[in-house]
C-alpha cells in the first residue's frame, strides 16, 4: 500500500520572514504622494497595514494605491480601518481590490499634482502607466529596478527588501515543502530565463536559507499566463490555481509541468501529476498568515478527491489577523518556528 504524502505550503511574508521591506516601501510611497499633495505624513501605521490584510487585501500593490487615493485634500487623515472594510465588502470575483475601491472611495481633482484617481486605482500593476507602482517597486528594489523593468528611477534609495526584511525561520523546514507566495518571482526554474521578471522572493528565499525548495509565486503565474494564456492574477491566491500548482511542486514535480496542471484543472481537466497525486492522497499543510488563502487552500485539497485532507495552521501574534485566522485555522501559533515544531516535529 503506497504510504500517503504529507506536503507542506509555506507563505514568505509574515510567515518565513517579516515583511519590513514591502511595508517600507508602502510607506515611503504613500508618504511621498501625501507630502506632494500637501498632507503630510499619512502613511498607515503596521496595525493599519494589517487591518486591510486580515479582510483578504493582502498585496502591497493595491494597498498603496488605495491609501493614496484615499487623501484628502483637507488634510484629514484617512480612516484606514473603514477603508478597508469597505473596499474588502465591493471586491467583485476577478478584479484587484484596487479596482473596487474605485467604485467606493471619492475621486477628487488630483490634477493639481499630476497624478488621476484612475491611473492609480484603474492601472496598478502597469508598471507603465502607475505613478505609484513604479515609485514602490524604486523603493523595494532600490538599483535593480532599473535592470528589472529597463525604465530609469526617479529617486535613488537602497532596496528596502534588502535592508529592512529579516528572516523568522531558525528551524529546519519539513521536507516536501514548497515557497507559496504571492511576492513576483523569476519563472520556472525548469524552464529557459526570461527578462522582465523581477526575483523578489528568491530574494526571501535566500534570506530564509530556502533557496533549495521549490517556489511558486507571482512570476511564475505570468509564466503560466504567457505560455498558456489567462490572467496571471486570476491565477494567483487565493485562486485554486496557485494552491495546485504548489501542491504538485511540494510532491517533487517540475514546477512548470505543475503550473500546466493547475491550469488544466481550473477546466476540468486532470493532467499529469495532478492526476497521479489524485490517486495517491495525502495531507496538505498550509503555513499562512492569511485566513482567505487557508480557506482557498482547502478547497483546492477538496477538489483532489476523499483521499486528500487539508490542515489548515495559522501564523499570527494577535490582532484582525489573529481574529480572522480564528474563523478558519485548524490552530494557531505566534510564530513559523513554533507552528513547525508543534505540527510536524511535535
Amino acid at each position: 500500500m503506497t504510504t500517503p504524502l504529507k506536503l507542506y505550503l509555506l507563505d514568505m511574508d509574515s510567515v518565513l520572514l517579516h515583511p519590513g521591506g514591502y511595508r517600507a516601501a508602502l510607506v515611503a510611497t504613500v508618504n511621498h504622494f501625501s507630502q506632494a499633495v500637501g498632507v503630510g505624513k499619512v502613511a498607515p501605521t503596521l496595525e493599519e497595514i494589517e487591518a486591510f490584510e486580515s479582510v483578504g487585501i493582502s498585496s502591497e500593490w493595491d494597498i498603496t494605491p488605495i491609501c493614496i487615493a484615499a487623501l484628502s485634500p483637507n488634510g484629514a487623515r484617512p480612516d484606514y480601518h473603514a477603508i478597508a472594510e469597505r473596499v474588502a465588502g465591493e471586491i467583485r470575483p476577478g478584479e484587484y481590490p484596487a479596482e473596487a475601491a474605485y467604485r467606493v472611495l471619492p475621486r477628487p481633482p488630483f490634477t493639481g499634482w499630476g497624478v488621476r484617481t484612475d491611473e492609480i486605482l484603474l492601472h496598478s500593476r502597469d508598471i507603465h502607466r502607475s505613478p505609484v507602482l513604479s515609485l514602490f517597486q524604486q523603493y523595494a528594489l532600490g538599483e535593480a529596478f532599473e535592470t528589472t523593468y529597463g525604465l530609469p528611477r526617479i529617486i535613488e534609495s537602497e532596496a528596502t527588501l534588502s535592508k529592512y526584511d529579516s528572516p523568522q525561520l531558525t528551524v529546519y523546514a519539513p521536507q516536501n515543502s514548497v515557497i507559496y507566495t504571492t511576492r513576483p518571482c523569476k519563472p520556472p526554474r525548469d524552464v529557459t530565463p526570461l527578462p522582465g521578471y523581477a526575483p523578489e522572493a528568491e530574494l526571501g528565499a535566500e534570506l530564509v536559507e530556502l533557496s533549495y525548495l521549490p517556489l511558486i509565486g507571482y512570476g511564475s503565474l505570468h509564466w503560466l499566463a504567457e505560455t498558456v494564456g489567462g490572467n496571471a492574477d486570476a491565477y494567483l491566491k487565493p485562486s485554486p490555481v496557485h494552491a495546485w500548482a504548489a501542491i504538485a511542486a511540494a510532491a517533487q514535480f517540475p514546477e512548470s509541468e505543475s503550473l500546466r496542471a493547475a491550469e488544466a484543472l481550473s477546466r476540468g481537466e486532470w493532467q499529469s501529476p495532478l492526476a497521479d497525486l489524485r490517486e495517491r492522497g495525502g495531507i496538505v499543510t498550509v503555513f499562512e498568515d492569511s485566513a482567505s488563502s487557508i480557506q482557498s487552500v482547502r478547497e483546492a485539497v477538496k477538489a483532489l478527491g476523499e483521499a486528500w485532507a487539508c490542515v489548515g495552521v495559522g501564523v499570527a501574534e494577535g490582532g484582525p489577523k489573529y481574529d480572522a485566522l480564528k474563523k478558519v485555522a485548524d490552530r494557531i501559533y505566534p510564530s513559523i518556528d513554533s507552528a513547525i515544531r508543534g505540527e510536524v516535529n511535535g
